[in-house]
């Protein structure tokens, strides 16, 4: 699984790039869904029961019926999609569980060789799902992801300590 700081950040960058100004705080409130589809590593096999993709489409379609939470939806709808892609690039996910219980994966890879030449490899498809994503119950982030989580909540930590003194000088 690509760690947190990567499921949480590439989705993040995106929609403040692409998002509108007024969506902003939904943006950040909303972005625990970017992980959440992790939750299914305690409830049943890893990467099946929350890694399809059923919950955005529900979630998109969802949210072109109800206006006033379209925004809501919709963002809540990227990150779970964001999540279930950045995973298909890492192994693979159940794509459409419960109905075709395979891995959708996709393999690229951008290598130079010892020759200068630049590799480009690129592979997509289903394989069946194997022991090794069965097993992988409780894993939660490797080191990186952790530290990388934790310096970008202590740096929230502190804009959020800027913002409180810009207030009080006011």
């Amino acid at each position: 699984m690509p760690n947190w700081a990567i499921h949480l950040l590439i989705p993040l960058l995106a929609l403040l790039i692409v998002g509108r100004k007024e969506d902003h705080k939904y943006i950040l409130l909303l972005l625990p869904f970017a992980v959440f589809p992790d939750v299914d590593t305690f409830v049943t096999e890893h990467r099946v029961l929350l890694h399809n993709i059923f919950i955005p489409l529900v979630l998109v379609l969802i949210g072109l019926s109800l206006k006033k939470m379209r925004a809501i939806l919709f963002i809540t709808a990227f990150y779970f999609a964001s999540h279930v892609i950045l995973d298909m690039f890492n192994g693979g996910v159940v794509l459409f569980h419960p109905f075709y219980n395979e891995m959708a994966f996709i393999d690229a890879s951008l290598e130079i060789s010892k020759t200068n030449e630049i590799l480009w490899t690129f592979d997509y498809g289903f394989s069946a799902y194997d022991n090794g994503w069965k097993l992988a119950q409780g894993y939660i982030s490797d080191s990186v992801g952790t530290g990388s989580l934790a310096l970008v909540f202590l740096a929230g930590l502190w804009a959020a300590r800027d913002r409180l003194l810009a207030l009080k000088e006011k």
